[in-house]
């Protein structure tokens, strides 16, 4: 059964799940958290704050991390934990504030053993498939553990763009982002072997391969300072020309997990800070777009870091169908500015019948679960 999770105006966390395409909610699974991701096969993963403790929580009660402070400390606004599970469910990696620091950890709960890979800030972690290794962009460096084993690599000590790295779903290859020479170089080829610059960039990059593939999408900023995406490129390893799949600005870009489509967020131009989601097939052919919505803060927070919050908290449904996000969009009467409403909604789109949107409930934030 298909499952997702909001995050209300009141910071609880509720479970839909969908039945005969519609998504119902369960109410008997909504708890006081943040930051719901679904533990692959069962059971949600939340993130509880209050002003006397945070703790991060699998299920109802199997704590991972807690502490006690007053105030709690947190890594950014209304974001205790950063929590992302291996693609086989068996391990939890999570980042957590450690003084004036974070610290990389990597947890198996059955067995309530957790071990300290590293400390630094910032921390971008990736599951390399389901292969026990763990990579992490760390400062100007990117790291391999092996958490079963212990062992551990160093991939690069040029790695730049505050991005993590990313790795195909079979877990074969990586690609990352260097800077060298007063230029972004991508490099990318099969983990353990001696990486292929397969490209040479004036700005930025954020990474994804196409799922199913070995086809590496990067997007494309024009300054190493700006967020905001001028083209999407796809490339290969045989030295071919890329292939430009979107023109900008983008400012994210999330593939569906069949690898068939992409979805890409777009700024509307009108003023008042809205975005739009745009459809396009894997070549980059126009589909279809949403209407124009602002993000709430917690979906501001994934777009931001969209190349590693599509790991852990993913805005589609595991089969391709939904996509998901939060935020208000713009109806009649007195735009919220005015009101000072919080009219942020939770809303999936059918993406293959191209329907409307459908809102849940007023929320801050969509996650949806894996099976």
């Amino acid at each position: 059964m298909q499952e997702l999770a909001i995050v209300t105006p009141q910071n609880d966390v509720d479970v839909f799940r969908l039945i005969d395409d519609a998504w119902e909610p369960a109410a008997e699974t909504s708890r006081h958290a943040l930051w719901p991701t679904a533990r692959p096969g069962g059971l949600w993963t939340v993130s509880r704050a209050t002003p006397e403790e945070t703790a991060l929580v699998v299920g109802d009660a199997a704590v991972v991390e807690g502490s006690r402070t007053d105030p709690p400390v947190l890594m950014g606004p209304r974001l205790p934990h950063y929590a992302l599970w291996s693609p086989g469910g068996h391990a939890l990696c999570y980042v957590v504030p450690d003084g004036r620091s974070l610290s990389l950890k990597v947890a198996w709960p059955e067995s309530g053993e957790v071990r300290v890979l590293l400390s630094g800030a910032p921390l971008f972690p990736a599951w390399l498939g389901n292969t026990g290794w763990l990579l992490c962009h760390h400062g100007p460096t990117l790291s391999a553990f092996n958490v079963e084993t212990g062992e551990q690599r160093v991939l690069s000590n040029s790695a730049s763009g505050f991005r993590t790295a990313a790795c195909s779903s079979d877990g074969t290859l990586v690609a990352w982002a260097e800077v060298r020479d007063g230029a972004v170089h991508l490099m990318a080829g099969r983990f353990g072997d001696e990486p292929t610059e397969v490209g040479r960039f004036g700005g930025g990059l954020a990474l994804a391969f196409r799922p199913g593939t070995g086809q590496v999408v990067a997007a494309v900023a024009e300054s190493p300072e700006t967020g905001v995406f001028g083209e999407l490129l796809s490339l290969d390893f045989t030295g071919a020309e890329p292939h430009r799949l979107l023109r900008g600005p983008v400012v994210a870009f999330w593939w569906d997990p069949t690898g068939d489509r992409i979805a890409s967020l777009h700024p509307t131009y009108s003023g008042d800070g809205r975005f739009q989601v745009r459809l396009h097939s894997a070549d980059g052919r126009f589909l279809r777009a949403t209407d124009g919505f602002i993000p709430s803060n917690d979906t501001a927070t994934e777009v931001s870091f969209f190349d590693q919050y599509a790991l852990s908290h993913p805005l589609w449904s595991e089969d391709g169908r939904w996509f998901g996000a939060a935020g208000r969009f713009q109806k009649d009467g007195p735009h919220a500015s005015f009101t000072g409403a919080n009219a942020d909604v939770a809303w999936v789109w059918d993406t293959l019948a191209g329907s409307p949107i459908t809102e849940l409930g007023r929320g801050q934030l969509v996650v949806f679960g894996r099976s």
